[in-house]
C-alpha cells in the first residue's frame, strides 16, 4: 500500500467561505477517484506545532494508482485553478507499508491459499499489412510512443513496461491479426507452478519468441484451445520514466478474446492458468482477473469464430478518452463502438478498429480495481445477457444497436 498525505496551511487573506469550498471540494475525491482508499481530512490541533492547519491522507493500492491520480486531468486542474491561488504552503509525503490485521476492527484479511495466476496484461503481438500505417495510427489514436522499429518487427510502448503492442510486417495479409497476447508473473515460484500445471494438462510447452527472452528473467509460452499463444515470464524490461506524451494510456488492461471453444477456453485459462472469474454474462461472456486485481485481465466470449475483438487501454482520465475521440472523429478513423458505460469494469470508453491493425483498440477512462480482500473472497455475478449488463447507459433490452 501507498499511504500519500498532504498538509497545508491556506494563505492570510483567504475568506472563511473560500476554505469551506475548497475543503468541501477535497472531500468529493474519494467518489472522483475510485482507487482512493481510507480518504480523511482534518483540522490540525497539535499543540506542539502550528505550521499547518489541515491534513489530508489516503491510501493507494499501488504507486501506479498514485501517479494516475496525480496525472490525471482534473487533479491538475483542480490544483491550478482552486489549490494554488489560495494556499500559502504545503508539505506532501508518500510511502509504502504493509497493511496490518484490524484487530480493532475484530476481523483479519484473507490470507490466500490458493494457486496464484498471470500478474497483468503486458503486450499483444499483431501480425499487420502495413507495418507504417499501424505505427502512425497506434501513435496518433491510442497515444504509444514508438521505440524501435526494424524491417521486421516495431516496438511501441504506453507506460514504463518495455512495450504495450509489438507489430510484425506481414505484407501478405489484408488485415491484421494478433497472434500472442504476453503476461507477466509476480514470482519465480509462481512461474514454476504455471508450468507445472501447464504440463499436467498434457499440453506444449513452448520456449518464448527469442526476442522476448532477451527482455525478460524467465518464462515460457503455451497455446490456448484457439491456438493463441500466451506468454507468460518474470521480470519484464521496464524504462526509467514513462514516455512524454501528455496523452497516452497508463496501462495495457486486457484482451477481449471471442472463441467458438468457449467452455475449453475457460477450461484453459481458469483451471490450468489460473486466472479468476469476476463476473459472468450468462451464456455469452466470462470477465477474468489476474492477480493485478483489475476486474478483467481478460474476457472470453461465446462466438461463431475465433479472434481477438480488441484490446483495452486506460487513459489518465475521461477528459483524455474524449480528446482521443474528438481525434478520431477529426481524422475519420473508425470508431466500432461509441461512448460505453461499461457495468462490469465501471469505465466509460469508445473503440476504434480498422481492419488492417488488427483488433479494436477500446481506450477507456478507468478500470475497477479490486481491494485485496475483494480479490481473495468476490463471489461473481451470474448476469443476463442484457445489452444493459454491457452498457448501463442503454435504454432496453433489445438495444444491441452500438455493437
Amino acid at each position: 500500500m501507498i499511504r500519500h498525505t498532504l498538509s497545508f496551511r491556506f494563505a492570510d487573506g483567504v475568506d472563511q467561505a473560500t476554505r469551506e469550498s475548497v475543503l468541501a471540494e477535497l472531500r468529493t475525491f474519494p467518489d472522483r477517484y475510485p482507487a482512493m482508499r481510507g480518504f480523511v481530512l482534518g483540522e490540525n490541533v497539535s499543540t506542539r506545532d502550528q505550521t499547518f492547519t489541515h491534513t489530508m491522507a489516503v491510501d493507494f493500492d499501488s504507486q501506479d494508482d498514485l501517479l494516475a491520480y496525480l496525472g490525471s486531468e482534473s487533479h491538475e486542474s483542480f490544483v491550478r485553478t482552486r489549490w494554488r491561488p489560495v494556499i500559502d504552503r504545503q508539505a506532501i509525503t508518500s510511502f509504502e507499508y504493509t497493511e496490518r490485521l484490524s484487530l480493532a476492527a475484530g476481523r483479519t484479511s484473507p490470507v490466500s491459499t490458493r494457486p496464484h495466476g498471470p500478474y497483468g496484461m503486458e503486450y499483444a503481438r499483431i501480425e499487420v499489412p502495413d507495418m507504417q500505417a499501424a505505427i502512425d495510427f497506434l501513435q496518433y489514436h491510442v497515444g504509444l510512443q514508438l521505440e524501435q522499429r526494424t524491417d521486421e518487427y516495431a516496438y511501441l510502448r504506453a507506460d514504463i513496461e518495455h512495450h504495450a503492442i509489438e507489430l510484425i510486417n506481414a505484407p501478405e495479409r489484408t488485415d491484421g491479426w494478433t497472434t500472442a497476447v504476453g503476461y507477466s508473473v509476480e514470482s519465480e515460484d509462481v512461474l514454476e507452478q504455471l508450468r507445472k500445471s501447464v504440463a499436467d494438462a498434457g499440453l506444449e510447452i513452448l520456449d518464448l519468441q527469442e526476442r522476448q527472452q532477451a527482455l525478460c528473467d524467465n518464462g515460457f509460452a503455451v497455446k490456448d484451445p484457439n491456438g493463441l499463444i500466451v506468454e507468460l515470464f518474470t521480470e519484464f524490461q521496464e524504462y526509467a520514466e514513462p514516455p512524454h506524451i501528455e496523452i497516452r494510456p497508463l496501462d495495457l488492461v486486457h484482451p477481449f478474446i471471442a472463441t467458438v471453444k468457449y467452455d475449453e477456453s475457460l477450461d484453459f485459462y481458469q483451471r490450468v492458468l489460473k486466472f479468476l472469474p469476476s463476473d459472468y454474462v450468462v451464456g455469452s461472456t466470462t470477465f477474468l482477473r489476474g492477480e493485478d486485481r483489475y476486474h478483467h485481465s481478460l474476457a472470453i466470449q461465446k462466438n461463431t469464430e475465433h479472434y481477438v475483438a480488441h484490446l483495452c487501454f486506460a487513459m489518465k482520465s475521461l477528459d483524455h478518452v474524449m480528446r482521443m475521440r474528438a481525434r478520431a472523429l477529426y481524422k475519420g478513423a473508425p470508431i466500432a463502438s461509441d461512448i460505453v458505460n461499461h457495468s462490469a469494469s465501471t469505465s466509460i470508453a469508445f473503440y476504434m478498429h480498422d481492419t488492417r491493425f488488427g483488433p479494436r483498440y477500446e481506450l477507456c477512462d478507468r478500470h475497477r480495481v479490486f481491494t485485496p480482500e475483494e480479490h481473495e473472497t468476490h463471489r461473481p455475478r451470474r448476469m443476463p445477457a442484457d445489452p444493459r449488463n454491457i452498457d448501463v447507459w442503454r435504454p432496453a433490452s433489445d438495444d444491441w444497436g452500438r455493437f
